[in-house]
């Protein structure tokens, strides 16, 4: 989509950014089974059959989540002439 709104845009970019962080820190996670599991106050041990399907879990969770289905592209001045 091409638009010349600069909320619209803004707006874009935050949730890219936001989409983009959290599969990130869901990514690190999966990738990283060594690890304890920190929620809260509660720690969850590497290698423990919980950590183990919670990591199951979370990689379902980032295909289902997979990359935004839509982009922002900032139209020119040039292109609201045409």
């Amino acid at each position: 989509m091409q638009t010349f709104d600069p909320a619209v845009i803004e707006f874009t970019k935050q949730l890219q950014n936001w989409h983009a962080s959290r599969v990130a820190t869901l990514q690190a996670i999966v990738d990283h089974p060594d690890a304890n599991i920190k929620l809260a106050d509660i720690e969850i041990k590497a290698g423990s059959d919980i950590a183990k399907g919670m990591r199951v879990g979370l990689q379902i969770a980032l295909s289902q989540l997979g990359e935004l289905p839509f982009s922002v592209t900032p139209s020119t001045d040039e292109e609201e002439d045409e």
